[in-house]
């Protein structure tokens, strides 16, 4: 089965030496059948860590995997599948993207954000020792164009030619990370005082705990504490509990849901259609904030829907959109029958041009 999982650059090298690595708080590691997602997520992950984004395809062995984890560990809900437990390497399809940075701008990125540092903060594009790295790396290349350019060895060379600053760090170049170097604290003012120790966070553990639970009130407050945690496979796991759930369970995820960062439309659009109202109600929401470019499509389903529930669950978030742009859209709510929807509306498009409709 083919998949994707989106990351970034420097993740990505790391994968292609020693496969997936699942880590806390969700402790799997997530594909996605679906490229656009997984593009989306890769974006995501880059912005945060100013890296470039990456989308690898995996060609997964789920036979092979339940064999070596268990049936239990492995699992496929809607559009994504989650392993817990390593993937190796050998299963990637492609190593796109990857490779030596050799621009200026290219060895620029790629140092500071081994430094984590912010662009405007960390090493200047214009700093002689970046144009003399990416000189090194041009002749490397002008001379054999495939040769195989050591990446700890060009930072080696970028610790000598520009030492002002690594100056306070200590490097691992194996994982190609570093740590400014520890330093003595000042002795404090008020010792012998005693100061209790910050109570220790727990919700990780806990969260696992409950989305490992048979019972769908557990597994909701799961994903609650996930979102609370800021998870960044919230999505991944609203998706398992929303298609193994019932009715109460996946309105709980898809509330959830609503605090995601990326979503998949595709996983959604089945519960946009959902013949229970409050099942749709819920997945138009998500769709709503999250849609995109389409978001204007499922407001527009939303505020036509016969159910009064599922045009109130739509108007909520109708703020999201312009007046101007999408006026078919605002009529449709400010004509509303229902007196709260029209309300709502009508502060909305206050000032906007709209005129009241007269019987």
């Amino acid at each position: 089965m083919v998949v994707y999982h989106g990351t970034t650059r420097k993740t990505a090298a790391k994968i292609t030496r020693n496969g997936f690595q699942p880590k806390s708080p969700s402790r799997r590691v997530w594909f996605a059948k679906s490229k656009g997602y997984a593009s989306s997520r890769a974006h995501t992950k880059a912005r945060r860590s100013n890296d470039r984004p990456i989308v690898l395809a995996v060609d997964l062995d789920l036979d092979a995997l339940r064999k070596r984890y268990g049936a239990r560990r492995v699992r496929q809900s809607g559009g994504m599948i989650s392993i817990n437990g390593e993937v190796p390497p050998s299963m990637l399809r492609t190593h796109y993207g990857l490779g030596t940075p050799e621009s200026p701008a290219e060895i620029t990125r790629w140092l500071n954000s081994i430094l984590k540092v912010k662009p405007h903060k960390g090493i200047s594009i214009r700093h002689p020792g970046i144009k003399r790295l990416a000189q090194w790396v041009n002749n490397k290349l002008s001379t054999n164009p495939r040769a195989d350019i050591s990446q700890k060895q060009m930072l080696s060379y970028a610790m000598q030619w520009i030492p002002e600053h690594f100056a306070g760090y200590e490097v691992d170049f194996d994982l190609q990370r570093a740590w400014p170097r520890a330093v003595r604290p000042a002795k404090p003012s008020n010792e012998g005082e005693y100061i209790p120790l910050p109570p220790e966070d727990h919700r990780a553990e806990e969260a696992q705990a409950c989305l490992e639970s048979g019972k769908p009130q557990r597994q909701v407050r799961g994903l609650k504490l996930l979102a609370e945690l800021d998870d960044t496979d919230l999505f991944e796991w609203c998706t398992v509990v929303l298609a193994a759930g019932d009715r109460q369970t996946q309105i709980g995820a898809l509330k959830v849901m609503r605090q995601c960062e990326d979503i998949d439309p595709e996983v959604l659009t089945p519960y946009a259609e959902s013949e229970q109202k409050a099942v749709r109600a819920a997945a138009l929401e998500v769709l709503g904030l999250h849609g995109g470019e389409q978001a204007h499509e499922w407001f527009w389903k939303g505020l036509t829907d016969p159910e009064p529930h599922v045009r109130l669950s739509a108007v909520k978030y109708l703020d999201r959109l312009d007046p101007q742009a999408h006026r078919d859209i605002f009529e449709a709510a400010l004509y509303d029958p229902h007196p709260q929807i029209a309300q709502a509306a009508q502060r909305l498009v206050r000032g906007k041009g709209y005129t009241p409709l007269k019987w």
